[in-house]
């Protein structure tokens, strides 16, 4: 046993960075980053990383760090799809709220899209129901701000409810 493992360290042995001079990426590059992190402007140009840059896991941030993506281990279609946004919590001392079943601003009236909401709820984190069914974002309505806006706009008298978490 040595002293480094009586000290209760682990000892590594392997390669840090690639060194197959045979790799199509560069492991730091001034564009994209080193290795499997990435910084890029807007996700357009996340879209645009080219797909010999590309690996499954991989993180980019958008905006100097202002949302994560990270890539699926799936057949890309050069779209949204193939990511999933990562969230992380900023603070352990935040103080969030939780608001259950609130019912928005709006009209029900076969016309209305928009229905507002009294705090803007955390990205994503919010459920939205229509007659006691729950909606998809992105498919059925989307979050923009404090608004939610339907896909197709709700009939006459429809329910809507919405929980989320603010801050």
């Amino acid at each position: 046993m040595t002293k480094f493992n009586k000290l209760g360290g682990t000892g590594i042995m392997g390669y840090i960075s690639p060194i197959d001079t045979n790799d199509t990426y560069a492991v730091i590059d001034p564009l994209y980053g080193i290795d499997g992190f990435r910084n890029v402007e807007t996700i357009d140009d996340m879209l645009e990383i080219p797909e010999e840059r590309r690996r499954a896991g991989m993180i980019v941030g958008i905006n100097g760090g202002e949302r994560y993506y990270r890539l699926k281990n799936i057949e890309w279609t050069g779209e949204i799809t193939d990511w999933v946004e990562l969230f992380f919590q900023t603070s352990l001392t935040q103080d969030i709220k939780y608001v259950d079943k609130e019912i928005p601003s709006g009209i029900a009236n076969d016309d209305n899209k928009v229905f507002e909401l009294v705090y803007e709820p955390i990205n994503k984190s919010e459920h939205v129901y229509l007659n006691g069914l729950l909606q998809d974002i992105g498919e059925d309505y989307i979050v923009n701000g404090k608004y939610i806006i339907f896909t197709e706009p709700p009939m006459i008298n429809s329910r809507i409810r919405c929980s989320y978490r603010t801050l």
